[in-house]
């Protein structure tokens, strides 16, 4: 008897000890910490930065309508707009983008709400407004203001606010639900949505709507845009690897959600994110039914205590491309309004996985936005503050990797698929001949080198 409780003691002892390694090995492994860097003066609520694609500054947008460029170890006014905007609530300048061709047409694009009399329209409207550089090329031509697209706002929150061009080419826009939740399911309602468009044109208002957006030619519908059903999408980035679309949508009751739509399926083209059918991977106030593209993470405004994600607004921040921090390669970075924690998790389908902060709570002071470099590097700023992302050692890998091409691949029926296999063989014939011509011109050479011989 004895011999069999002490048998089986030390095996209840082996399977405890055997339960523990199998729990800790289901934990995320602690990346080393990574560090904040403060870059630059202090800021007037700085609330987003950028930089021309292979430009070297950094380029910070402040709230109240202004735009700094560091460089060359100096800080100078790049743009002053504070005359045409209105700070009450959450609005003011919320985000510029520098066209995919800044280098050589010098065009740039911001984001604000405007004050009513100086902008022209209601107070608050939403307008997308594009400038030229200057001849110094620190100095925007504030004379060349031409307005993309405006449209009235009459809440003072909910104004989503970020611009970014995507890896087509086009601008992409979110736009928060006006405080009004219906209008994020209604297809005539510019609120609650991203919005896709070529902002190139002629005169004030001239925009081009790509044909390929879902809602293009759709009588009574928006027509710029790309996804609904969102609730405030104040921040979203594209995956500069991979070219996945990435939102941090504001909850309201309970929770806090990221988006994630894959370039390779569709990249949110026509996505409906739920609000207010849901939040979150919970029913939503709006109580309604439908098709909704789920979530891949929320997480509780109500906090359970240890290291577990919390808070009251996300904000929505970048997977990590750049070689400052190689500890966070691949990761998507984000915090919260309320907790101010620098946070991370690997995204995927149909779950994000391996949550875990990257921070205390609180590190980040007042967490406000994040905003990635040519290189990639991410930034995250606070109430006044810019901070660089670092790690514990530099990448010796190259930086801000781009995706691969895309491989063309024909339809299998009907006359598209006629005149696209026909453009591929083409193609083939004109690489088979190049190379042939090649291999000739080889022979001729060798055959001249013999001869000299």
């Amino acid at each position: 008897m004895g011999h069999d409780v002490a048998g089986m003691s030390a095996r209840v002892r082996w399977l405890l000890i055997a339960g523990c390694l199998i729990a800790l090995a289901m934990v995320p492994a602690r990346a080393s910490a990574v560090g904040l860097q403060s870059i630059g003066p202090s800021f007037d609520q700085p609330v987003f930065a950028t930089s021309p694609p292979g430009d070297p500054r950094l380029f910070v947008v402040e709230r109240p309508g202004y735009i700094q460029v560091l460089h060359d170890g100096t800080v100078s006014q790049f743009l002053d707009i504070h005359t045409r905007t209105t700070i009450d609530g959450e609005r003011g300048l919320l985000s510029m983008a520098f066209d995919p061709n800044y280098a050589s047409n010098g065009l740039f694009y911001v984001f604000y709400t405007g004050d009513g009399p100086n902008s022209g329209g209601a107070t608050g409207s939403i307008h997308i407004d594009q400038f030229h550089v200057g001849a110094n090329p620190n100095v925007a031509d504030s004379a060349s203001r031409r307005t993309v697209w405006s449209f009235n706002h009459s809440a003072s929150n909910h104004n989503g606010g970020q611009l970014q061009f995507g890896p087509d080419g086009f601008l992409y826009i979110t736009v928060g639900d006006n405080a009004n939740s219906a209008n994020a399911q209604t297809a005539g309602a510019p609120y609650g949505k991203v919005f896709r468009i070529d902002p190139h044109g002629a005169g004030e208002g001239g925009h081009g709507i790509p044909p390929t957006n879902p809602f293009a030619g759709v009588p009574g519908a928006v027509q710029e845009t790309w996804a609904l059903g969102l609730r405030n999408p104040f921040r979203f980035s594209f995956d500069h690897l991979t070219g996945d679309l990435l939102i941090g949508d504001v909850g309201e009751v309970s929770h806090e959600e990221i988006d994630f739509s894959p370039a390779s399926a569709g990249g949110g083209r026509g996505a409906n994110y739920g609000w207010p059918c849901r939040e979150g991977f919970s029913s939503g106030p709006g109580g309604c039914g439908g098709s909704f593209v789920n979530p891949v993470f929320d997480y509780p405004h109500d906090g359970s205590g240890g290291t577990v994600a919390h808070g009251c607004a996300i904000i929505g921040g970048y997977v990590y491309r750049g070689s400052q921090a190689p500890e966070i390669a691949g990761r998507y970075l984000y915090s919260d309004l309320c907790t101010a924690q620098l946070r991370s998790v690997q995204l995927g389908l149909p779950f994000a996985s391996g949550d875990r902060a990257e921070s205390a709570v609180d590190a980040l002071g007042g967490a406000r936005s994040f905003g990635e470099d040519s290189a990639c590097n991410v930034y995250v700023m606070n109430t006044s503050s810019v901070f660089r992302i670092v790690g514990s050692a530099s990448s010796a890998g190259p930086a801000c990797q781009t995706a691969p091409p895309k491989k063309c691949n024909c339809p299998k029926k009907g006359k598209k698929a006629k005149k696209c296999k026909k453009r591929k063989k083409k193609k083939r014939a004109a690489e088979s001949k190049k190379k042939h011509k090649h291999k000739k011109c080889k022979k001729k050479k060798k055959g001249k080198k013999k001869r000299r011989g």
